[in-house]
């Protein structure tokens, strides 16, 4: 009778998810394709700032990396002369990138005094964030201009440019990210290209960018995150360790029964099994590195994880392929990001469990 039951489910997740690949099929054909709308302006270069949400084309909340790393920024701006917007940070490339935002910023962020929204503010409790090209806290009686790339913020007397040459600019891009355009930077563990897909976290330490499936962090956690430091800067801190640590034979229990958990979850339907390519005919021409839960579940069986990192970095790549492929309005896009807020809830207890059998 369970065999049955467990058939009968499986035939009505399949009918379910045909069902939904047709409809955002039908979407994409009209234009309405994330993919194929909103283009930014210019290349985006990956910023050196804060915003850790870098994530090519996924949401339109993103960040991009600078002279070491990728992103993408979404900050809604009317005039060079707006108040002091929280940088976003963008990912580095030497080729445009064609990723949806709902408004792409055309013209510099330039303000006098960049205080209460500046990019130190909301970690002055922490530490107080350098700015500019020499290294300084934030001195709100100094003017600045924003990079509109990376969104980092330089005094006008450090890059030449007054208040009033300010207000006729259409855009300030930083030696920086001017030499990121240029060449083709090589960011993370694993030293790729930037690759506008993938979410990438800055380390507030090196100022280097590193895949969140690389390092173990997810984008929705790294939203939570204070101040990340990367492996190569401190690698026993509780997180890198719990996430580089070799898995034993009671990490593997622990894993199957997350992945059940997972596989149980109401937003889990459509990452299941692989993407029937009948039902979305591009989707392995779009997604270079396609996961599923079936995969990974294949994956724990055999061991075939290292650690703990390489476990998330599988489920991470689900999230973002489904986030780059489908519009932010379809019901995959909202299932990934609800089976993401519920893996990192438990994620972390795995991590705390890891650390104690430190």
């Amino acid at each position: 009778m369970e065999q049955i039951f467990m058939a009968e489910v499986a035939q009505e997740i399949a009918a379910r998810t045909k069902a939904e690949r047709c409809k955002q099929e039908e979407i994409r054909i009209t234009g309405s394709s994330k993919r194929k709308s909103g283009a930014l302006p210019t290349p985006i270069v990956p910023g050196k700032h804060k915003n850790r949400r870098v994530v090519g084309a996924a949401t339109a909340a993103a960040a991009t990396p600078t002279h070491a790393t990728p992103t993408t920024t979404t900050t809604s701006s009317t005039s060079s002369a707006a108040a002091a917007v929280q940088p976003a940070v963008t990912p580095l490339t030497s080729t445009p990138i064609t990723t949806a935002v709902t408004t792409a910023v055309t013209t510099p962020v330039v303000t006098t005094h960049p205080n209460t929204n500046t990019p130190t503010s909301n970690h002055r409790s922490k530490k107080e964030k350098l700015l500019c090209i020499c290294r300084t806290p934030y001195d709100e009686t100094k003017f600045y201009v924003g990079c509109d790339l990376c969104n980092n913020w330089f005094h006008g007397d450090c890059v030449g440019i007054t208040e009033e040459m300010s207000k006729s600019l259409s855009e300030f891009v930083c030696s920086e990210c001017k030499h990121a355009r240029e060449t083709q930077e090589l960011y993370c563990l694993c030293k790729q290209p930037y690759d506008e897909s993938q979410f990438y976290i800055c380390c507030d330490r090196c100022q280097d960018w590193f895949h969140g499936r690389c390092v173990g962090i997810l984008q929705s956690e790294a939203d939570n995150i204070d101040e990340y430091v990367c492996p190569n800067c401190q690698r026993n801190s509780g997180i890198n360790f719990a996430n580089m640590k070799n898995l034993g034979s009671k990490d593997f229990e622990q894993l199957r029964k997350l992945i059940k958990q997972i596989q149980s979850h109401k937003s889990a339907w459509p990452f299941m099994e692989p993407v029937d390519p009948t039902e979305a005919p591009d989707y392995y021409k779009v997604i270079k590195e396609p996961m599923d839960l079936q995969t990974i579940e294949l994956r724990i069986n055999q061991r075939y994880y290292k650690k703990l990192s390489e476990f998330i970095g599988d489920m991470t790549k689900i999230f973002d392929n489904c986030r780059y492929y489908n519009p932010k309005e379809s019901p995959f896009f909202k299932c990934a990001e609800s089976l993401e807020s519920y893996f990192v809830s438990k994620v972390k207890g795995l991590r705390d469990k890891l650390l104690d059998g430190k």
